[in-house]
């Protein structure tokens, strides 16, 4: 895909290159000369090679517009991690240079999961370029979402083709319907103008919840790391403990405020106004299927040790800390992000569940909102084939009946139900494609299940949380972790459209 005659791809890389200067710059003023030589030629290099790129597919036209656009958001998946890991390599001499790209992978695809066990002795310099690429991995994924998949009516969007006539990115050239086209410049013009219209929200948020966690108490680094870890929603920390450890309620308080964005394309959606419409936030499906999982499951941990499972004293302080520690970790699973709370274990405690997997599968799988940072299959799909199910119970009582809910809402329950299902076993039959690959390797079944459902899901914190003795690198062989780096593109991506991409019929 090329703009103005210019390689996006190349450009991206060229990105890179200048994004290394920023931890080059943070190794220098902590006296690390290593660090700081180690991210300056790296980051020589990135910016050579894209720059090297762009002029030789310099007014190079693809012969096909989808080919172009997906492969170029294939690319940043999954070759830009490549020129990225050298650093990391360099600094961590004691990983390979497999397990550095597959770090890089995970963190530019926002998965978040990491093959350092202990991120206390891990280079400074490494910590704050993998919140870097975690940050940039989100913002690509907003664009390509606006960009890219929403005019094909993918990415979640199928589920509700209208919102390309009603967004603010739609209406673009003046073209009513997003998949028309409009030439093969089109793409490129319309990942511009969503580049244009996501940045700054982006960054002012980003910019927001990190000073708001400087003042909760944090380290300034703790806090930078932490601030784009929530608004990708890759889960990147700077400490094995819990992110919010040392910074107490507050800053969780802050934090679960932020993640709400992510269960919503509203924040982005609306980008075109020029303000965030939060008018539009106290109607939106995906917030109130949000609140319904999330209190669903807070309210199942919390009042299971009322229900018997546990004989403990009745506290209110102990009572109030299990409550939050459980609806924290909740809403953080719920969007991909995956942070535990400081209080998550005196909420398993109080529960008297000392084993929780099945409730964070369930949370990761089902995923954040469309068009957002949040992988899984998304909280939209999950409310299509809700509404199709309630409908489906109506007609058992009703035969007869007729649904009321105007146009959009039957479509809803009835062709985006249809695809909603679709996309629900394709991603059940990838899955348990993928461990079945990871049980060749020598993986055991709960080990293969819960490195699939982290990577399919984007939610990489998923594998250790529920295993705290489970490693990306020791517990996985480098074969292993090759099928999840697929897994991870694939979960981000998503197969519906790279289906849709391999398909000549939907080629314009």
């Amino acid at each position: 895909m090329t703009w103005r005659g210019l390689s996006v791809f190349g450009l991206l890389l060229v990105l890179i290159g200048a994004l290394m200067l920023a931890p080059a710059a943070y190794a220098f003023g902590l006296d690390d000369a290593a660090g700081a030589k180690a991210f300056l030629l790296s980051a020589v290099i990135a910016a050579f090679a894209g720059g090297l790129l762009t002029l030789a597919q310099y007014r190079v036209r693809m012969r096909s517009e989808a080919a172009g656009e997906f492969g170029t958001l294939l690319a940043a998946m999954l070759i830009a991690p490549a020129l990225a890991a050298p650093p990391v390599a360099i600094l961590a001499p004691y990983l390979s240079y497999e397990a550095a790209y597959f770090e890089m992978v995970s963190t530019f695809t926002t998965t978040g999961a990491t093959v350092f066990d202990r991120l206390e002795t891990v280079n400074p310099a490494i910590i704050l370029w993998r919140a870097i690429t975690a940050w940039l991995g989100g913002f690509i994924i907003l664009v390509a979402a606006f960009g890219i998949l929403a005019p094909r009516n993918l990415g979640g969007f199928e589920v509700r083709g209208d919102f390309g006539r009603s967004g603010a990115v739609g209406r673009l050239h003046g073209q009513p319907d997003w998949a028309g086209g409009g030439g093969r410049e089109a793409a490129a013009d319309r990942v511009a103008e969503a580049i244009r219209m996501i940045l700054p929200i982006y960054v002012g948020l980003t910019v927001g919840l990190g000073v708001l966690l400087l003042a909760s108490g944090m380290k300034p680094l703790n806090a930078g790391v932490a601030a784009m870890g929530v608004l990708s929603t890759s889960g990147v920390k700077a400490t094995s403990a819990p992110a919010f450890e040392n910074a107490g309620y507050v800053s969780e308080a802050i934090v679960v405020l932020f993640l709400t964005l992510a269960a919503t394309r509203r924040t982005y959606g609306a980008a075109g106004q020029g303000a965030l419409n939060f008018s539009l936030l106290k109607n939106d499906a995906e917030i109130r299927i949000l609140f319904v999982i999330v209190f669903s499951a807070t309210g199942w941990l919390y009042l299971r040790h009322f229900i018997g499972a546990l004989e403990l004293e009745d506290e209110k302080i102990a009572s109030v800390e299990a409550f939050w520690g459980a609806f924290f970790t909740v809403v953080s699973f719920a969007t991909t992000t995956g942070y535990e709370s400081a209080s998550w274990d005196a909420a398993q405690a109080w529960s008297g569940l000392s084993d929780a997997t099945l409730i964070l599968y369930g949370l990761a799988i089902i995923g954040g909102g469309v068009a957002t940072t949040a992988g899984g299959i998304k909280l939209l799909r999950a409310y299509a084939l809700f509404n199709h199910g309630r409908r489906e119970m109506e007609r058992l009582v009703r035969p007869s009946s007729i649904s009321g809910a105007g146009a959009r809402k039957r479509g809803l329950r009835r062709e985006g139900a249809q695809i909603a299902w679709v996309f629900v076993m394709l991603f059940l039959v990838s899955m348990a494609t993928a461990m079945l690959a990871l049980s060749l390797t020598g993986l055991e079944f709960e080990t293969a299940l819960a490195a699939s459902i982290a990577a399919f899901s984007n939610a990489g914190p998923v594998f250790t949380a529920v295993n705290e003795e489970a490693s990306w690198l020791t517990t996985l062989t480098a074969e292993g972790r090759a099928v999840i780096i697929v897994a991870m593109a694939l979960g981000r991506v998503e197969l519906l459209a790279l289906i849709a991409m391999i398909n000549p019929d939907n080629w314009r």
